[in-house]
């Protein structure tokens, strides 16, 4: 099944890929979001979806494939009819394909095809590495201010200390103070 592998790579960049004779696999971008029941975030994603009634050829997934196969356009384009009659076979034998990375189509009671995307794979490349993820339920704290403080508060009592002073700082620095006065007196300069 190449060419469910070569629309999977086409919607990476591609708002629509067309399968000739087929149909069209459209995507949608759809923004994130947060569910607040279960507190669970989910990133961007495009959303696939098939749209039975575009059949014609646009030559962007003929061209895709003639690229990846090294081969002609024309014989991409055959190659796309051969893999879509086989679907139409299967989908009449077996009532569903499962296409990979897309999703599956199955034929209704009415034999009209119904879609049921692959919702694993986010083709929104804007997206690449995000997950979804449960967030831890917060608890909110109330804040209740407390009651406000009377004005007659205790009085703050001064009490005054006696310093000890030290005898002996007092005689060392008249002590530095005579040396220095002895030294410039005593000395004098070269004449």
């Amino acid at each position: 099944m190449k060419t469910a592998q070569y629309i999977s790579q086409l919607l990476y960049r591609y708002q629509c890929v067309t399968v000739p004779g087929f149909g069209a696999f459209l995507t949608e971008i759809h923004s994130a979001q947060w569910h607040e029941n279960s507190n669970a975030f989910f990133p961007p994603k495009k959303l696939v979806s098939f749209n039975s009634h575009l059949k014609n050829n646009d030559g962007l997934l003929a061209n895709h494939w003639a690229q990846a196969e090294k081969i002609t356009y024309e014989n991409a384009v055959i190659a796309i009819e051969n893999e879509i009659s086989d679907w139409k076979n299967k989908l009449l034998t077996d009532g569903k394909i499962n296409l990979k990375n897309i999703g599956a189509l199955s034929l209704n009671s009415e034999r009209n095809l119904v879609f049921a995307p692959f919702e694993q794979l986010n083709y929104l490349t804007d997206s690449f590495g995000l997950s979804s993820f449960i967030a831890p339920v917060l608890k909110r704290e109330v804040y209740i201010p407390e009651t406000e403080i009377s004005q007659e508060e205790e009085p703050v009592l001064i009490t005054l200390e006696k310093r000890k002073r030290t005898p002996y700082l007092k005689y060392a620095a008249i002590f530095v103070l005579s040396l220095t006065a002895a030294g410039s007196v005593g000395f004098r300069g070269p004449r």
